[in-house]
């Protein structure tokens, strides 16, 4: 019904109404227009907000001289101006606005160039896939006739487009096409661009001699053509393919012309790329004081441009340049740079993700409420065209009633319209909103979970890499020796020998042991079997296991004999538990020393402790004894290892069976390590029973 109504309208204006007769500009006006928009483009690469000055007072000047055709290549160059300074909406805005008009007014070329242009400004924005729609949509309009140009910029554009999105085969086709069709059309400039895309795609491919031959005759063809830009670009795409074949002497040679010429351009972005590969090359060789060198300078570089991605990029080299060289040369100064450097890597990677994060969702934001601005743009620009319309029509005499009443009613109708629709798209937009809030909300917490699980891993891995190579290397020292004293016949030191061999195993074994319970710990499927454990039974196997250690060094184990506790909880769980602190009292406690386990009831739990006599816990040491931290890890009294990993473990396992765990200690007065469980004899055992088909997710503190 609206629709005929506005049709009816139309109909009826076009009977009353002639348009004025636009006015033709004159060819001085257009020389004049010309010499502006170069005036534009040209600071386009220099000052954009100078530019976007300059493009407004031009605009009115092609305004004021009718000159169609200069105002919407005016427009084009200021839409391009308001994206290159992050105004989006407002460049996609101008060139749809261009794209109507030209439509409008059945304007081909300048509908091709819309299109163009709006196609440059999506695949700046990522969007790929409606830049290609609109590239395509402007290759349909092309006639015969068309500059070569035009059709170079579509046709080259979109065998890009598909070579990012790789669709490999759609971005030859394209290249070939403009090869085999338009090749005796084409410029120097073009040929050479025409070549080095083809090696782009197929070095993308990995298909490296075909890039090469591409890339070469592009080298070749950019000799003709005075464009140091263009030529520090090939010989930076001819080094990094031979960096990627290993040919590192030819690599060099391209990088180094490369990041010469970029250094007389000034352009910084490409000179931090030049010698970030330059570093590359040399740490394939082993060349590491140079390509530390190579990787600070452009470590610097990016910082003074602030691009953190490749600053991101040189931290990663550096920390791996620098493991390298303390590998190589057994140094813990490089690897505790390659530390730094990787703690650096992992911070930087974690903002940036945050940083990333945060823009998407103020580009949500920005979204909605551009959207919601230009709906009431939008809506204000319709009322003050009906309010046009209605004094133009007042000032007719030709059937004013008729033309008055149509008026009247196609204002109430499109009012109705537009105010349950945009009352519809308000309550959209307010839904959008909360849901963003609500994804917003579900961001943040995982990314406290993530920073979270990266921080234990990294405690872990180094528990594994310090703790466990450690004793490895020894057995293998170790067992190289058995081999030289048998040939000697030294049996005294190869008992000798055969003793530290005995004491390394048990470190493997014992931290194998802790880091298998730990893992199992986290896992989200841990279920305590929970029964009727004896404590006694518990501590006598552990004595069992510890006697010979223990009398090796002269220290008094004892517990009572005589009476017993039956705890509720899994005996697999609390076996660990006790192996661990006796295990860790035996360290700690010098020769000649005591470890007393005592245990009893009280109301519905039994409490454990053990006791010793050893070198104590400063109280500011306390707090950390049941965390996965390098910084608590002390030797024993006879410099017994230890990975920090036991208590973590007693500590998950004591609250996995619903119980708790402390330490008592002074220093040089000796430590009191307890853990309280329910008692199986109390009334609650059949609410814990229940508990055996729960799912229990320990946490790491």
């Amino acid at each position: 019904m609206l629709k005929n109504l506005q049709f009816l309208l139309l109909i009826l204006l076009s009977l009353y109404f002639q348009p004025n007769r636009a006015q033709q500009p004159s060819k001085a006006d257009s020389v004049e227009v010309n010499l502006l928009l170069e005036q534009i483009n040209h600071l386009l690469e220099r000052n954009l907000d100078s530019a976007l000055l300059l493009s407004k007072q031009v605009q009115a000047r092609t305004a004021s001289l009718h000159h169609q055709e200069g105002l919407w290549e005016t427009q084009f160059l200021q839409g391009k101006a308001f994206f290159k300074l992050g105004q989006k909406d407002t460049a996609y805005f101008i060139l749809n606005q261009v794209l109507q008009e030209s439509q409008q007014q059945n304007n081909r070329l300048i509908t091709i160039k819309s299109h163009s242009a709006l196609a440059y400004s999506f695949e700046n924005d990522y969007n790929f896939e409606e830049a290609i729609k609109h590239l395509l949509k402007a290759e349909r309009l092309l006639d015969d006739f068309d500059p070569i140009d035009l059709r170079f910029g579509i046709l080259n554009t979109l065998g890009t487009l598909h070579r990012k999105m790789k669709n490999y085969s759609s971005s030859l086709a394209y290249f070939n096409q403009l090869d085999s069709n338009y090749f005796y059309q084409l410029t120097d400039k073009q040929h050479f661009m025409l070549s080095m895309n083809k090696g782009n795609v197929y070095a993308t491919q990995r298909n490296y001699s075909e890039a090469e031959v591409f890339f070469n005759k592009a080298y070749n063809e950019i000799q003709l053509i005075n464009s140091p830009r263009d030529h520090a670009t090939i010989t930076y795409n001819l080094g990094a393919l031979y960096y990627r074949q290993k040919r590192y002497k030819q690599a060099e040679e391209y990088i180094t012309k490369s990041l010469e010429a970029n250094i007389k351009l000034g352009d910084q972005i490409k000179i931090e790329r030049c010698y970030r590969v330059l570093g590359a090359i040399n740490l394939d060789q082993d060349n590491y004081k140079q390509a530390e060198a190579y990787f600070l300078q452009a470590l610097g570089i990016a910082r003074k441009a602030q691009n953190s991605k490749s600053v991101l990029g040189n931290y990663k080299n550096l920390y791996l340049n620098y493991w390298h060289m303390g590998y190589q040369e057994r140094s813990v100064d490089h690897m505790e740079k390659a530390l730094q450097y990787f703690e650096k890597w992992a911070h930087l990677n974690d903002s940036i993700y945050q940083l990333e994060t945060a823009e998407k969702i103020l580009e949500l934001e920005k979204q909605y409420e551009t959207e919601k601005k230009n709906n009431q743009i939008t809506l204000l620009e319709k009322e003050n065209q009906l309010k046009e319309d209605q004094i133009y029509i007042q000032r007719t005499q030709r059937n004013y009633l008729i033309v008055f009443t149509i008026l009247v009613v196609g204002i109430l109708a499109v009012f109705i319209y537009f105010y349950y629709y945009y009352k519809k798209v308000n309550r959209l937009l307010q839904l959008q909103g909360q849901r963003i809030l609500s994804q917003r909300n579900k961001i943040s917490t995982q990314n406290e979970k993530l920073q979270k699980s990266i921080h234990t891993q990294n405690k872990l891995f180094s528990i594994i890499a310090h703790d466990l190579r450690s004793p490895l290397v020894s057995i293998s020292n170790v067992s190289k020796l058995i081999g030289f004293y048998l040939a000697d016949n030294r049996m005294d030191d190869l008992k000798q020998v055969t003793r530290m061999m005995d004491q390394k195993n048990d470190q493997v074994l014992e931290l194998t042991d802790n880091l298998l319970s730990w893992a199992k710990s986290q896992t989200a499927g841990l279920k305590p079997f929970y029964e009727s454990v004896s404590i006694r039974e518990i501590i006598e196997e552990c004595f069992d296991l510890y006697i010979s250690i223990a009398e090796s060094k002269e220290i008094h184990l004892s517990c009572p004999t005589e009476e017993d506790q039956q705890l509720w909880g899994d005996r697999n769980m609390v076996k660990t538990i006790c192996r661990n602190l006796i295990n860790n009292a035996i360290k700690f406690t010098p020769r000649e020393g005591s470890i007393q386990v005592e245990f009893r009831q009280i109301e519905n739990e039994v409490t454990v402790c053990v006791k010793d006599s050893g070198i104590g816990v400063p109280k500011d040491k306390q707090h950390i004894l049941f965390s996965i931290n390098r910084d608590k890890v002390t030797p024993g009294t006879e410099g017994e290892k230890s990975s920090g990993l036991g208590l973590t473990v007693c500590q998950e396992f004591v609250h996995a069976m619903g119980g708790t765990i402390w330490v008592e200690s002074n220093l040089k007065q000796g430590s009191t390590f307890c853990f309280k469980l329910p008692s199986a004899n109390s009334h609650q055992n059949i609410s814990k029973q229940e508990r055996k088909t729960q799912t229990l997710i320990p946490s790491i503190n």
